[in-house]
């Protein structure tokens, strides 16, 4: 609720008003009301906001003409977590037709806390279709997110939008709704987000570009694929599944799509912290049974039998997808990366190197193969050495490099080296977190506690919500307890 605090000043100058009223006699009043006003401002005061909406429940007794104190004990009642009372002094006779819009939306609120929805978007719908709340918008946006009704999610979007034009982030989120569900439409919103925001140009450009080329074919169901899969990109999931399930309408024998729509089926279920196993399985099957030699569907079917840890079933797939696509470095990679999940080092090694001799000048796959060595704790100095050297060679401004060597020489117990490439890491990007985490450990083996603190402190603030700020926690947790 946007305007909350300011409705309580308001509310606290209503009651200060009423209480004068009762303790100068200038209305018809009773020593019960004064104290029962008295006792409200009292407890609004000191935040006690039920106490405060019981005491006004009990002067309006003695007020009846005087709304406000309903209305406002109805504030207060919600603002304590006791939406159902809310209710009841908000739907009083007399009082609901004299709600102005923010009380509107928090009648609606209380309504969607005690779990009926429908009411509560019968509220905001009467408001939205008065233009009087973009609150009442917002919250219909949300439910229309929450549903899976992204039309109806569309529609509150763009009468917001045509509210405040000149919000990037709802023109962006417009052109996210279109890139999944009408791409072409997407393009004007995307266009106008990236010239009003600079923070979302690169990824509204990126996705701008792929529905324009796409659409350049003239199939509708590609031009989705091609949305859905820079929606997936973006973290877009639930988006991205919808755009592949539209493609999959348009065109059922469309197999591509029918193996993203099972790819973003199980991204979606990860996202939400559900575990189906059967989650994406039959879109995937359908896409084998229109094509059995796509090596999309094969490689994502991999994908999905590698993350039910049935790594026999993963291999077969993930072998014939290598098969169907041999000079591929990344069917390898992927290949690589099961077989060493699997235990099979050796085998998870030379698929690596065979990747690496397929593209010798892409330095990913030596990062690659020297952070199978760093997981596996193998042969640092013969295996992963070399390979970070390399990388760094062929990329040396790269922070992904740096900080791959300061793991290495960390390894190695070459703190101060560890501590070097660390520092040039977060030089090349600032925002660049694990470089504080190994700058920070780097300090803590050469006994440098205020810089190794001032540095895993960074690393826990520069991504929140990442394993690198958990490990730094944990670091801080036990070396500064």
């Amino acid at each position: 609720m946007v305007k909350t605090n300011r409705n309580l000043h308001i509310a606290l100058r209503i009651l200060l008003v009423s209480l004068l009223v009762a303790c100068l006699g200038l209305g018809a009043t009773s020593h019960a009301a004064s104290k029962a006003l008295a006792n409200a401002f009292q407890s609004a005061k000191a935040e006690d906001w039920l106490g405060a909406a019981s005491y006004l429940k009990s002067a309006s007794n003695y007020y009846p003409w005087r709304r406000e104190l309903l209305m406002t004990a109805g504030r207060y009642a919600f603002l304590g977590g006791d939406p159902k009372t809310a209710i009841n002094y908000l739907e009083m006779p007399g009082i609901k037709d004299q709600l102005g819009p923010d009380d509107l939306v928090l009648l609606g609120e209380a309504y969607q806390q005690i779990g009926d929805l429908a009411k509560a978007v019968d509220i905001w719908q009467g408001l939205a279709g008065q233009g009087a709340s973009p609150q009442a918008l917002q919250h219909l946006v949300d439910i229309g997110f929450q549903q899976g009704d992204y039309i109806a999610a569309l529609e509150s979007l763009l009468a917001l939008t045509r509210l405040n034009p000149s919000d990037a982030h709802l023109q962006y989120q417009v052109g996210l709704l279109y890139a999944a569900t009408d791409p072409l439409k997407a393009l004007s919103f995307l266009a106008t987000a990236a010239e009003i925001d600079p923070s979302l140009a690169e990824n509204s450009r990126k996705l701008h570009d792929e529905i324009r080329t796409a659409s350049l074919f003239d199939q509708p169901a590609y031009t989705l694929v091609s949305s859905g899969r820079q929606l997936g990109g973006l973290g877009e999931w639930q988006l991205a599944e919808q755009a592949f399930m539209r493609a999959t309408e348009a065109d059922p024998d469309y197999q591509d799509a029918w193996a993203f729509l099972g790819e973003a089926r199980q991204q979606v279920d990860k996202s939400e912290g559900q575990n189906a196993p059967d989650n994406g399985l039959a879109e995937l099957t359908q896409a084998l049974k229109l094509d059995s030699k796509s090596v999309l569907a094969n490689s994502l079917m991999g994908l999905y039998w590698e993350r039910q840890q049935d790594y026999a079933q993963a291999q077969t797939y993930l072998e014939r997808a290598a098969a169907l696509s041999p000079e591929d470095p990344y069917m390898y990679v992927q290949l690589g990366s099961l077989l060493s999940k699997a235990g099979d080092l050796p085998a998870g090694q030379a698929n690596l190197q065979k990747a690496i001799s397929l593209a010798p000048e892409n330095p990913l796959f030596y990062r690659l193969l020297a952070e199978f060595a760093l997981d596996n704790q193998i042969q640092i100095r013969e295996l992963a050495l070399p390979a970070g050297r390399q990388a760094m060679k062929l990329d040396p401004h790269s922070p992904d490099s740096l900080d791959l060597m300061a793991k290495i020489m960390l390894e190695l117990s070459d703190y101060h080296a560890a501590e070097q490439y660390a520092r040039q890491a977060v030089e090349v990007s600032p925002e660049y977190a694990p470089g504080y985490l190994h700058l920070g450990m780097a300090y803590v083996f050469l006994n440098q506690p205020d810089l190794a603190r001032k540095w895993l402190d960074r690393a826990q603030k520069a991504d929140p919500d990442s394993w690198v700020a958990t490990q730094a926690t944990r670091m801080l947790d036990y070396y500064f307890p």
